[in-house]
């Protein structure tokens, strides 16, 4: 075999390889919650629930989050930081050293911190605008 052989079987190699890191590289940051799986430290948990730990504040967390990824909502009390996303939902709570992140479904983050949040997330989804039923005085 000619060495014009191996540099072409070399050339076909390093191309898949530039792909498959390309797609790795792009691909594992697309979403808050991919964001977070590749900058924090898994802690436990799997699937839509899964917890990370950082050395780091709670607010600077919070900070490089929200730089990188725009909450569509955000609430901050005592107990932590609450970012919401269109599908996940982001809780930063604090813990020595450093902080919890805890990365879960919107919904299901909702009804487990609703004595947090109350109503302060709102909803993003416009299916409540039009129905009658939404209180005193409204749909008269």
């Amino acid at each position: 075999m000619s060495s014009k052989f191996w540099f072409v079987i070399a050339g076909v190699l390093a191309v898949i390889g530039g792909v498959i890191a390309l797609n790795m590289f792009v691909f594992s940051g697309m979403s808050p919650r991919g964001y977070v799986a590749k900058e924090f430290t898994r802690m436990s948990g799997n699937g839509d629930d899964v917890t990370y730990t950082s050395s780091q504040s709670p607010s600077k967390v919070a900070d490089r989050i929200a730089g990188e990824w725009r909450p569509v909502t955000q609430y901050v009390d005592d107990s932590g930081i609450y970012l919401r996303y269109s599908d996940d939902a982001i809780i930063i709570t604090p813990r020595r050293p450093g902080s919890l992140i805890r990365v879960m479904d919107d919904d299901r983050a909702y009804r487990t911190y609703y004595y947090f949040l109350g109503g302060s997330w709102g909803w993003s989804s416009p299916h409540g605008e039009s129905f009658r039923g939404r209180g005193p005085g409204s749909g008269k």
